[in-house]
């Protein structure tokens, strides 16, 4: 079993470094990075707008009150600091999508709600999971661009939305559902998450080429009728 799940780990590993010298892949990344930058650049705004108002709060104290003195000074720094911390650690979290909400939602929306929700659950998965959560998570991300150009009477969205809204979230609550003795390192449960796991990026990984594979066969299509309404013998008729 430990070989098995070093194999499987080192295949993620490679996986997520192939993924991430494509063009969609860094695409991916830098998506992921600005958002995560945002996020750091909203707290930051907000620690520094509330420890503002608390200098604010205290200098109008101090002038129109009574003088604040080394007490009131220290104890100003302390709740600068409280509260400014906060704010920087402080995350916002989005209520947690259910199963079924995630299930049916737009088609293009779909992996944003589940790698959103994937994000929230991998503190509760195994440490080894981590490469292949990683995987799954930036396959997500280009997924998301993808899947906004699929009509959504096509046989390949609704393998999308099964494998991304269903089979996945289901993976991961199943294991979750099992009892914390149970799921030891090297346990059972830890193997057959893992090997779910690689199936599912393996096929997000196919169901990603898939759809680029129709993208290039629809330009060659539609090449082969410019050449063909357009060009005789090499010149524009």
């Amino acid at each position: 079993m430990a070989r098995d799940v070093s194999q499987m780990l080192g295949r993620a590993d490679e996986a997520l470094k192939r993924l991430g010298q494509t063009p969609e892949g860094r695409a991916a990344a830098l998506r992921r990075t600005q958002r995560h930058a945002k996020s750091v650049a909203q707290r930051v705004a907000n620690a520094a707008m509330a420890t503002a108002g608390l200098a604010v709060a205290a200098l109008l104290f101090a002038m129109f009150v009574a003088p604040l003195g080394i007490n009131g000074f220290l104890l100003l720094v302390l709740a600068v600091a409280g509260v400014g911390g906060w704010f920087l650690l402080r995350r916002p979290q989005p209520d947690m999508p259910t199963p079924q909400a995630m299930k049916n939602a737009d088609l293009a929306a779909i992996p944003g709600r589940v790698e959103a929700w994937l994000e929230r659950q991998r503190r509760s998965l195994p440490s080894r999971a981590s490469k292949l959560i990683d995987e799954i998570l930036l396959r997500l991300e280009v997924l998301g661009e993808q899947l906004g150009q699929v009509p959504s009477g096509q046989p390949i969205a609704g393998d999308a939305r099964r494998l991304i809204g269903e089979h996945l979230p289901r993976l991961v609550d199943t294991y979750l559902k099992v009892p914390q003795a149970y799921r030891t390192p090297g346990s059972e449960p830890e193997q057959q998450l893992l090997e779910g796991l690689v199936t599912i990026a393996d096929e997000l990984r196919r169901l990603s080429e898939q759809l680029v594979r129709g993208d290039l066969d629809a330009l060659a299509i539609e090449g082969k009728f410019l050449e063909q309404r357009y060009k005789e013998n090499g010149s524009l008729t």
